[in-house]
């Protein structure tokens, strides 16, 4: 049938979903501050799906203003490991809540017990 898609669960269970982070304690500061906060935290909720920023496969980056696109870029590419950066869009989105300058989502594979995907 068109338009149904399957889906594998074994891939579901084996994958870390952290929709919608935003700033807390830096909100209202500057792109980079309020990234380099998100990506903190992103990095310890990995860890505590027991994966890290390594197996990051999908990364969703909403900024309030696309101008500052290269501000939030450099402090992405000081996060990423050298290994390279996974599949990632980044968007404008003006409806952030107040004093939001970034929101992002990001989907990781889990390791398993050998270290292994």
């Amino acid at each position: 049938m068109m338009g149904q898609a399957k889906v594998d669960e074994t891939l579901l269970a084996d994958a870390a979903y952290l929709p919608g982070q935003v700033a807390n304690l830096t909100r209202g500061a500057s792109v980079t501050a309020q990234t380099n906060e998100i990506l903190e935290r992103i990095n310890d909720m990995l860890l505590r799906e027991g994966t890290d920023k390594s197996e990051i496969i999908l990364v969703n980056i909403w900024l309030r203003d696309l101008a500052s696109f290269e501000e939030m870029n450099r402090a992405w590419d000081a996060w990423m490991p050298d290994s390279g950066t996974p599949r990632r869009a980044t968007f404008e989105d003006k409806n952030l809540p107040p004093m939001c300058a970034i929101r992002i989502d990001v989907a990781a594979s889990r390791k398993s017990e050998a270290g292994q995907i």
